[in-house]
């Protein structure tokens, strides 16, 4: 058993699956991330706006209250709200114009009914989250 307080990242797990054939398991890595509230809490920003409705764009501009937690490249989740896209979507930081906007980049493209209450998000589903006192 690995000390987490000491190795991050790289752990390796298995993810099988029960349909046939039942040996199709793989080597995975599994990655831990270890930090206090306010750095997760970091790692998210809600609230997050954009000045139209995105509309099957390549490319979407989000106001956010800090775009300090983001580097251009990053790997981020977007979740909008009714009546817009509500499903956690995938890309990736294009650019950072100021300190309070990011460029996102889709592919396939991005579709939303909202201009309002977006979540971006760089929580990796890979990764296990240790928050401390």
């Amino acid at each position: 058993m690995a000390n987490i307080t000491n190795i991050i990242g790289g752990q390796p797990y298995t993810a099988g699956t029960l349909a046939p054939p039942n040996d199709n398991k793989k080597n995975k890595l599994l990655n831990f991330w270890k930090g206090d509230q306010g750095a997760y809490d970091a790692l998210a920003q809600t609230g997050a706006t954009t000045a139209t409705n995105p509309g099957s764009s390549s490319t979407v501009d989000f106001g956010v209250t800090s775009s300090a937690s983001f580097v251009v490249g990053d790997i981020v989740y977007v979740t909008g709200t009714a009546p817009g896209n509500i499903t956690r979507t995938q890309g990736t930081v294009d650019s950072i114009p100021d300190a309070v906007s990011i460029v996102i980049a889709f592919s396939p493209s991005y579709t939303s009914g909202a201009i309002t209450g977006y979540t971006i998000d760089l929580y990796d589903p890979k990764t296990l989250y240790i928050i401390t006192a």
